[in-house]
């Protein structure tokens, strides 16, 4: 199609055929931010879409998740948030202090500080100190499709003084919660956003307290990176 030529012309033909589907109520949860589209992390897009709309056509999403901790006497905290209950996603489940999805235009680091800033009320000063650790990925099924997903994961350490306030309406509360709790809650319950549970999974097996001793040690580690046969099932 020459019309269609360039990637600002492909996606405004794609968008109008989006705004119908949701108009129709096939698209959920409309949210004006839009995902590139292309073939891979460092690859030019070849369009954008909408973000709620990006599960129903398998398009490869990238967001980030921080784990924000607190060293008390030796022992590691963790700060948990606990999502509005009027989010169209996941609905008052537990969630990491500050997690975001990646939009087109801005960096990740830039987009780091800026959800630390509208989730928890980080400020820069305390943002920039985050640690890249590394990165998750892995697909869930959905009401919506097969969503094929990589998280950049930075670790955290806030001061013992500080305490986080949401400023987005994204967080109902926020918990400071001894590690032993943070695990027990990921083992025992389905409390966390599913990709929330990976993620302080890695925290644990980086800080050794999942050790290769584990029975499962391997199949763990393998599965926060795509090699697993695990599908995340997961429910809005």
């Amino acid at each position: 199609r020459p019309g269609l030529a360039d990637l600002q012309t492909r996606s405004s033909a794609v968008d109008v055929v989006l705004r119908d589907l949701a108009e129709q109520g096939v698209i959920e949860g409309w949210r004006e931010e839009t995902y590139p589209v292309s073939r891979g992390w460092r690859s030019t897009p070849l369009l954008h879409m909408e973000r709620a709309a990006v599960p129903y056509f398998g398009v490869r999403a990238y967001g980030l998740h921080v784990n924000a901790f607190v060293m008390d006497q030796g022992r590691i905290k963790m700060w948990v948030a606990r999502r509005s209950l009027h989010k169209p996603t996941f609905p008052g489940m537990l969630d990491n202090m500050v997690a975001g999805g990646q939009p087109i235009g801005i960096g990740l680091r830039e987009n780091l500080m800026k959800e630390c800033k509208e989730e928890a009320n980080i400020p820069a000063e305390l943002s920039q100190q985050a640690d890249p650790v590394g990165v998750i990925s892995y697909v869930s099924e959905t009401t919506e499709g097969m969503k094929p997903d990589i998280q950049f994961v930075y670790d955290l350490e806030l001061p013992a003084t500080f305490e986080p306030t949401n400023t987005d309406g994204e967080v109902e509360e926020f918990h400071l919660w001894p590690i032993e709790r943070v695990m027990d809650v990921v083992s025992q319950t389905a409390e966390f956003k599913f990709n929330c549970s990976l993620v302080i999974i890695h925290f644990l097996i980086r800080r050794g307290l999942i050790s290769p001793e584990d029975p499962d040690y391997l199949d763990i580690v393998l599965g926060l990176h795509g090699h697993g046969e695990q599908i995340w099932r997961s429910r809005r």
